[in-house]
């Protein structure tokens, strides 16, 4: 987070360009399709901190595969140096597939909320762990303006009370301890119960590698589930996506 502070601070701001029409990110996580316990948004990157590099350097092909089985929506890490990604990816990703695209990224500061939405995202994540109350709420605040959708990302109970008290709809419970980057599968299902009332939509994140592991966060009150290092690793990605959404023949 520090370097992606000097980062901003040492870049002038982007040419303005035109925006895409925007997609419906929330409603396509709510439209879960028949047979399928949660709805899925499926993640290109090159490359991460916690797995190394992934097989598959082209992300455009990646996605397109996705949708073809069945994502709801494609999550574009645009970070470079920890990540592989670039703004760019998010553009061909987005001009490649027709469902909703979230950028991923360390965002910190409003000004780059307005910058994912001419850089065409339909969503954008924010690290309530990683942000003060105030830096959430005016980049909360900026989305609605911009109408891009805002998931908030959480690691723990106290973090997702923050997001909610600044006005976050979109909440997401990260199984993955940014400061340790081990992973918990259990982390979502114990705090997304406490969420549930108050949440227009919910996703588990990271570390989901099976259905049952999707069924559980399910019943936890998962609306989504975000996944990508279990997909990167396959062969093939898309039959790893339906595989995971048990597309072989077991049941919802």
């Amino acid at each position: 987070m520090a370097r992606k502070r000097r980062e901003l601070a040492e870049r002038p701001r982007l040419a303005p360009r035109p925006r895409p029409e925007p997609r419906d990110f929330t409603g396509a996580l709510l439209r879960r399709a028949a047979g399928r316990p949660v709805t899925v948004i499926a993640e290109v990157k090159r490359k991460s901190p916690s797995g190394g590099a992934f097989p598959h350097s082209d992300v455009v092909a990646v996605a397109r595969a996705y949708e073809a089985a069945g994502a709801s929506a494609i999550s574009v890490l645009t970070d470079g140096p920890d990540f592989g990604g670039a703004l760019e990816d998010l553009v061909a990703v987005r001009a490649a597939v027709s469902i909703p695209v979230l950028r991923k990224d360390f965002l910190v500061a409003a000004r780059e909320v307005e910058e994912s939405a001419l850089w065409g995202a339909d969503a954008i994540l924010l690290i309530a762990d990683a942000l003060e109350d105030g830096e959430l709420r005016e980049m909360l605040a900026t989305a609605h303006q911009v109408k891009v959708a805002a998931l908030v990302e959480a690691h723990t109970e106290a973090h997702a009370e923050r997001a909610l008290a600044a006005g976050a709809r979109l909440v997401g419970i990260n199984n993955r301890d940014l400061a340790t980057l081990k992973t918990d599968v259990g982390t979502a299902l114990r705090v997304m119960p406490k969420l549930r009332s108050r949440s227009q939509v919910l996703v588990a994140e990271s570390g989901l590698k099976s259905l049952a592991e999707l069924r559980a966060a399910r019943d936890a009150g998962a609306d989504a589930v975000l996944v990508g290092e279990s997909l990167l690793r396959d062969a093939d990605p898309g039959r790893a996506l339906r595989r995971l959404m048990g597309e072989d023949g077991g049941s919802p």
